[in-house]
């Protein structure tokens, strides 16, 4: 940060801290002098944003006509980015084992079932940490008939980031396999059983306001499966939605794109990608998330049942249920159905890890390449993929794998707007576009891991310290 710019900031920080608890308010806002990354790959130095109304109603350089009476915050030496959008997340998950009892069954001691109801209840439990993590939008690709209303609850309030989501899963595993991970009340995976079923469930998703349709695996030698899977693929274009689908192999991912395809939740994992699906994906208009991290975060969860977790959050953006859970995962060692083996699963384990890291580096590279879309997803709420944080360990992985830091900074707001179809609404700061941003002290596209040095998150025009409680803070309305 420049001298000359810390004691505007700081006052303006003072004057959003103490303001009286009724406030005139003020039309404008008027933030300058920072280093603007608008979502498209356009940098503008020196920038001016006026907001107004929780919108961006003007986007330029010093000449810009600021109006009269515009509050001013001066950020010279900062940098701004579009708030980030997660575009793989699933909100019936918590981060730890409780939300994932097929991974490690602990509900003798964690009710599965009674932590469904509360996450229904109270989904603001990761709004927090999404939001102190600079991320402002999230797409829950699948999960529980509940999800489908956090989209209009969440979309006016500033303490949640905005929410597309689809709704419960189509699979080919038989009923009598989901037990675990379905509840007596609801069922977040429903098996694709005929033709007649799959077309119902898309209209009933649809008609609940689903985002999406959502296949977990494709079995592709079960004829029965894919003829009922064709007819959703039909339905889903019937009603106008979006077919997404979870194929990490390559020959389920080739299908996937046949069918119409227009996101694939995960990389391509079992070997190289080749021409015919670079052409298919091209052909389907589809956009590829990679999800890079999420196995690795089973390895670490595991690895938490016998060691500390390593948890990378200076903020303490994490909420408080899952950081407990994580501190404490060595009470639910006693839950591995091998203890003996543990070791020598750990070790198979990452040696697994290894080779599929290299494989879905060199695929994630080729589709750039390519210019397919690339959207940054975490699949978050798994078992050592954290709610908000995860974001971070997300985009840096990509850029190991040779995806330059101002792509994957576009990959993470633009292209994931597009992904939950709201492109027009946010992704980029453009006039007319919601006054979702982000604050940093460190420029993102000459590393993206400075997305770390976030300082504060504004949402709909509410700009708030990162490295705070939201509920220990007064923040103008």
């Amino acid at each position: 940060m420049k001298p000359s710019a810390l004691p505007a900031f700081m006052a303006t920080a003072l004057l959003l801290a103490c303001q009286p608890s009724n406030p005139v308010p003020v039309e404008y806002l008027a933030i300058k002098g920072a280093t603007l990354f608008d979502g498209t790959g356009a940098i503008r130095p020196n920038s001016i944003i006026v907001i107004r109304e929780g919108r961006i109603e003007s986007v330029g350089g010093p000449e810009l006509p600021i109006p009269e009476g515009a509050e001013m915050l001066d950020l010279s030496g900062k940098f701004i980015t579009p708030g980030l959008v997660d575009a793989h997340v699933h909100f019936g998950q918590t981060g730890f084992f409780d939300g994932r009892p097929d991974a490690l069954d602990i509900r003798d001691t964690l009710d599965y079932a009674e932590l469904q109801s509360y996450l229904q209840l109270h989904p603001e439990r990761y709004y927090e940490a999404y939001l102190r993590s600079g991320v402002t939008a999230v797409y829950d690709v699948g999960g529980y008939p509940w999800t489908l209303g956090l989209q209009a609850a969440a979309e006016n309030n500033l303490n949640a980031p905005h929410v597309a989501a689809a709704g419960p899963l189509l699979t080919p595993v038989p009923d009598e396999n989901l037990t675990a991970i379905n509840t007596p009340a609801q069922k977040q995976l429903l098996n694709l059983k005929s033709p007649e079923f799959g077309r119902e469930a898309v209209r009933q998703n649809s008609s609940l306001g689903s985002k999406g349709i959502k296949i977990w695996g494709l079995d592709l030698n079960n004829a029965a499966f894919m003829e009922s899977l064709r007819a959703v693929a039909e339905e889903v274009e019937r009603q106008q939605n979006t077919l997404i689908v979870h194929a990490t192999d390559l020959d389920q991912a080739k299908e996937a794109l046949r069918l119409g395809a227009r996101v694939l939740v995960h990389s391509v994992d079992d070997k190289l990608v080749d021409d015919e699906f670079i052409a298919l994906a091209k052909q389907a208009r589809a956009v590829y998330c990679p999800t890079l991290v999420v196995v690795r975060g089973y390895l670490n969860a595991y690895k938490a049942l016998q060691s500390d977790f390593v948890l990378a959050d200076p903020n303490r953006a994490v909420d408080s249920g899952t950081r407990n859970l994580l501190q404490s995962a060595g009470l639910f060692y006693k839950y591995m159905p091998n203890p003996d083996g543990y070791t020598d699963m750990l070790t198979r384990m990452e040696a697994s890890l290894s080779a599929m890291d290299s494989v879905m580096a060199t695929n994630l590279k080729r589709v750039y390449e390519a210019g397919i879309p690339i959207a940054v997803s975490t699949d978050a709420g798994n078992p050592g993929t954290l709610h908000g944080i995860s974001i971070y360990d997300e985009m840096e992985a990509m850029q190991r794998a040779g995806i330059p830091a101002a792509e994957i900074l576009v990959m993470g707001t633009k292209i994931g707007a597009q992904t939950m179809g709201r492109g027009d609404d946010f992704g980029t700061l453009e006039a007319g576009k919601m006054a979702d941003l982000v604050i940093l002290e460190q420029d993102p596209t000459q590393d993206i891991a400075h997305m770390r040095s976030i300082t504060h998150v504004m949402r709909g025009g509410r700009l708030r310290l990162v490295n705070q409680p939201f509920a220990t803070t007064t923040n103008p309305e």
